[in-house]
């Protein structure tokens, strides 16, 4: 799946990534891979597994690279 980084709270390691106006997943740094630190607007991929709440959780999530000039 494809989203964006809607907000990242890094003194608690979690933040949420939107899918759509009406869809978004909560997730937490542990899932985040790669050195980068995650960043409001960041285009990234992931995968979902159940969470432990009702729902799922993004895994495996990494920054999709910005193509030269700009544009996704």
């Amino acid at each position: 799946m494809f989203g964006t980084v809607r907000n990242y709270d890094e003194d608690r390691g979690y933040g949420f990534i939107r899918i759509s106006f009406k869809e978004q997943y909560f997730f937490h740094v542990q899932n985040w891979h790669g050195a980068d630190v995650p960043v409001q607007g960041a285009r990234v991929e992931f995968d979902l597994a159940p969470g432990h709440k009702p729902g799922q959780r993004p895994q495996a999530i990494k920054v999709i690279p910005a193509i030269e000039g700009g544009a996704q």
